[in-house]
């Protein structure tokens, strides 16, 4: 069923665990070369996937209960709109490792397509770097219109 809602070969894929860490949720995580999909619901299923070149930032949290069972929840900054950038993988095995082989995903994206990614400080939603936009292709010219 993974295979159907993401491009490409399957790099990791985890349905989202319960507290004690059974699958007996309705969400499932799959991770390819070029994409993060979910997909989520029984009756009214939603579907959504951000292209890795985008994320910008990965996060852990773990509560005590957490910890306790083994399980993260992995925070992603993405400059996705369809997402509002910001994706959230809830109770997962082996967090840390689920983090490392994403970012090496990521990096290898990034490279692949070409793309590095720059911080924008003081902007609110890390589309425009300055009052002229940012200049991600470094010719010195902005390549957004200014809002």
């Amino acid at each position: 069923m993974a295979k159907n809602i993401a491009d490409g070969d399957i790099i990791w894929t985890q349905r989202k665990r319960n507290w004690c860490r059974t699958p007996f949720t309705f969400t499932t995580y799959t991770l390819t070369a070029d994409e993060l999909a979910t997909q989520s619901g029984l009756l009214h299923q939603s579907f959504d996937a951000v292209k890795l070149f985008r994320i910008v930032d990965i996060t852990i949290s773990r509560t005590l209960l957490q910890r306790i069972f083994g399980l993260s929840t992995i925070l992603i900054d993405a400059m996705d709109q369809s997402t509002g950038g910001k994706i959230v993988l809830k109770n997962i095995i082996d967090g840390f490792a689920v983090r490392k082989e994403l970012q090496h995903a990521v990096d290898t994206a990034r490279n692949v397509n070409r793309v590095s990614t720059r911080e924008f400080m003081g902007t609110g939603d890390g589309y425009y770097g300055g009052p002229d936009g940012p200049d991600l292709d470094g010719d010195g010219y902005p390549d957004f219109p200014a809002r």
